[in-house]
Protein backbone atom coordinates (compact mmCIF):
# COMPACT_ATOMS: atom_id res chain seq x y z
CA UNK A 1 0.00 0.00 0.00
CA UNK A 2 1.27 3.50 -0.78
CA UNK A 3 1.86 5.72 2.27
CA UNK A 4 -1.02 8.09 1.38
CA UNK A 5 -3.40 5.18 0.80
CA UNK A 6 -2.29 3.65 4.10
CA UNK A 7 -2.96 6.93 5.93
CA UNK A 8 -6.41 7.20 4.36
CA UNK A 9 -7.22 3.60 5.33
CA UNK A 10 -6.10 4.24 8.92
CA UNK A 11 -8.14 7.44 9.02
CA UNK A 12 -11.23 5.64 7.73
CA UNK A 13 -10.77 2.88 10.29
CA UNK A 14 -10.45 5.48 13.05
CA UNK A 15 -13.64 7.17 11.87
CA UNK A 16 -15.47 3.86 11.89
CA UNK A 17 -14.23 3.04 15.37
CA UNK A 18 -15.17 6.50 16.59
CA UNK A 19 -18.77 5.90 15.54
CA UNK A 20 -18.50 8.38 12.68
CA UNK A 21 -17.88 11.25 15.11
CA UNK A 22 -15.46 13.78 13.67
CA UNK A 23 -13.24 16.53 15.04
CA UNK A 24 -15.81 18.99 13.68
CA UNK A 25 -18.46 17.28 15.79
CA UNK A 26 -16.21 17.72 18.82
CA UNK A 27 -15.71 21.40 17.97
CA UNK A 28 -19.48 21.90 17.97
CA UNK A 29 -19.88 20.25 21.40
CA UNK A 30 -19.65 22.01 24.72
CA UNK A 31 -16.70 21.14 26.96
CA UNK A 32 -19.10 19.19 29.18
CA UNK A 33 -20.44 17.13 26.27
CA UNK A 34 -16.93 16.40 24.97
CA UNK A 35 -15.75 15.27 28.39
CA UNK A 36 -18.83 13.10 28.87
CA UNK A 37 -18.46 11.54 25.41
CA UNK A 38 -14.78 10.70 25.96
CA UNK A 39 -15.16 9.47 29.53
CA UNK A 40 -18.15 7.26 28.76
CA UNK A 41 -15.85 5.38 26.36
CA UNK A 42 -12.82 5.38 28.66
CA UNK A 43 -11.51 1.78 28.81
CA UNK A 44 -11.15 1.78 32.60
CA UNK A 45 -14.65 3.19 33.11
CA UNK A 46 -16.09 0.66 30.67
CA UNK A 47 -14.26 -2.23 32.35
CA UNK A 48 -15.48 -1.17 35.79
CA UNK A 49 -19.04 -0.82 34.49
CA UNK A 50 -18.86 -4.31 32.94
CA UNK A 51 -17.65 -5.76 36.25
CA UNK A 52 -20.44 -3.98 38.07
CA UNK A 53 -23.00 -5.37 35.61
CA UNK A 54 -21.71 -8.91 36.20
CA UNK A 55 -22.35 -8.52 39.92
CA UNK A 56 -25.81 -7.04 39.30
CA UNK A 57 -26.72 -10.04 37.11
CA UNK A 58 -25.45 -12.40 39.83
CA UNK A 59 -27.50 -10.58 42.47
CA UNK A 60 -30.64 -10.77 40.34
CA UNK A 61 -30.08 -14.45 39.67
CA UNK A 62 -29.55 -15.24 43.36
CA UNK A 63 -32.64 -13.24 44.35
CA UNK A 64 -34.73 -15.09 41.75
CA UNK A 65 -33.41 -18.42 43.04
CA UNK A 66 -34.24 -17.40 46.62
CA UNK A 67 -37.74 -16.42 45.52
CA UNK A 68 -38.28 -19.76 43.76
CA UNK A 69 -36.42 -21.86 46.30
CA UNK A 70 -34.26 -23.47 43.60
CA UNK A 71 -32.02 -22.65 40.65
CA UNK A 72 -32.71 -23.77 37.13
CA UNK A 73 -29.76 -25.48 35.49
CA UNK A 74 -30.05 -25.12 31.75
CA UNK A 75 -28.12 -27.38 29.41
CA UNK A 76 -28.26 -26.78 25.67
CA UNK A 77 -26.88 -28.58 22.66
CA UNK A 78 -27.09 -28.18 18.92
CA UNK A 79 -28.95 -30.97 17.13
CA UNK A 80 -29.73 -31.78 13.51
CA UNK A 81 -33.48 -31.59 12.86
CA UNK A 82 -34.93 -33.19 9.72
CA UNK A 83 -36.89 -30.74 7.58
CA UNK A 84 -38.00 -33.07 4.82
CA UNK A 85 -36.64 -34.91 1.81
CA UNK A 86 -35.70 -33.74 -1.62
CA UNK A 87 -35.27 -35.70 -4.82
CA UNK A 88 -32.19 -34.92 -6.85
CA UNK A 89 -32.13 -36.31 -10.36
CA UNK A 90 -29.15 -36.44 -12.68
CA UNK A 91 -29.19 -37.43 -16.34
CA UNK A 92 -26.49 -39.85 -17.46
CA UNK A 93 -26.88 -40.33 -21.20
CA UNK A 94 -30.31 -41.86 -21.79
CA UNK A 95 -30.85 -42.72 -18.14
CA UNK A 96 -32.05 -40.48 -15.35
CA UNK A 97 -30.87 -41.43 -11.88
CA UNK A 98 -32.73 -39.99 -8.91
CA UNK A 99 -31.86 -40.14 -5.26
CA UNK A 100 -33.52 -38.81 -2.16
CA UNK A 101 -31.63 -36.48 0.12
CA UNK A 102 -32.74 -35.66 3.64
CA UNK A 103 -32.65 -31.97 4.48
CA UNK A 104 -31.78 -30.88 8.00
CA UNK A 105 -31.21 -27.70 9.93
CA UNK A 106 -29.28 -27.11 13.13
CA UNK A 107 -31.34 -26.18 16.14
CA UNK A 108 -30.51 -25.53 19.75
CA UNK A 109 -32.37 -27.80 22.16
CA UNK A 110 -32.28 -27.12 25.87
CA UNK A 111 -33.32 -28.99 28.99
CA UNK A 112 -33.98 -27.27 32.29
CA UNK A 113 -33.40 -29.04 35.57
CA UNK A 114 -34.36 -27.62 38.97
CA UNK A 115 -31.43 -27.68 41.40
CA UNK A 116 -31.75 -27.19 45.14
CA UNK A 117 -30.07 -24.08 46.59
CA UNK A 118 -28.56 -23.34 49.94
CA UNK A 119 -30.45 -20.21 50.92
CA UNK A 120 -27.78 -19.05 53.40
CA UNK A 121 -25.11 -19.18 50.69
CA UNK A 122 -27.35 -17.29 48.25
CA UNK A 123 -28.06 -14.58 50.84
CA UNK A 124 -24.35 -14.33 51.66
CA UNK A 125 -23.57 -14.00 47.93
CA UNK A 126 -26.16 -11.26 47.54
CA UNK A 127 -24.66 -9.35 50.49
CA UNK A 128 -21.07 -9.74 49.22
CA UNK A 129 -21.96 -8.85 45.65
CA UNK A 130 -24.00 -5.84 46.79
CA UNK A 131 -20.96 -4.60 48.72
CA UNK A 132 -18.83 -5.16 45.60
CA UNK A 133 -21.33 -3.14 43.53
CA UNK A 134 -21.14 -0.28 46.03
CA UNK A 135 -17.34 -0.37 45.88
CA UNK A 136 -17.39 -0.41 42.10
CA UNK A 137 -19.87 2.49 42.04
CA UNK A 138 -17.35 4.49 44.04
CA UNK A 139 -14.48 3.45 41.75
CA UNK A 140 -16.50 4.27 38.64
CA UNK A 141 -17.40 7.70 39.99
CA UNK A 142 -13.79 8.42 40.94
CA UNK A 143 -12.34 7.21 37.63
CA UNK A 144 -15.00 9.02 35.61
CA UNK A 145 -14.54 12.25 37.59
CA UNK A 146 -10.74 12.18 37.07
CA UNK A 147 -11.24 11.62 33.35
CA UNK A 148 -13.90 14.32 33.14
CA UNK A 149 -11.77 16.90 34.96
CA UNK A 150 -8.83 16.14 32.66
CA UNK A 151 -10.79 16.14 29.38
CA UNK A 152 -12.96 19.15 30.27
CA UNK A 153 -9.96 21.47 29.93
CA UNK A 154 -8.74 19.98 26.62
CA UNK A 155 -9.21 21.46 23.19
CA UNK A 156 -11.71 19.69 20.92
CA UNK A 157 -8.78 18.24 18.97
CA UNK A 158 -7.09 16.85 22.10
CA UNK A 159 -10.35 15.39 23.35
CA UNK A 160 -11.06 13.81 19.97
CA UNK A 161 -7.70 12.00 20.07
CA UNK A 162 -8.78 10.32 23.29
CA UNK A 163 -12.16 9.42 21.85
Amino acid sequence: MKPSVKRIALFMAALTLAGCTTVDDFRKMSAQDRAARVCDRDPTVRSLRASRQSYVVGIQSAQEALGRGYRIHRQCQMVEVPTGKQSICEKHGDQTVCREVSNTRREERCTETPVAIQADNERRNVAEWSAAVAGLDSQIRGTYDLCYDRVFHMTPEQAFKLY
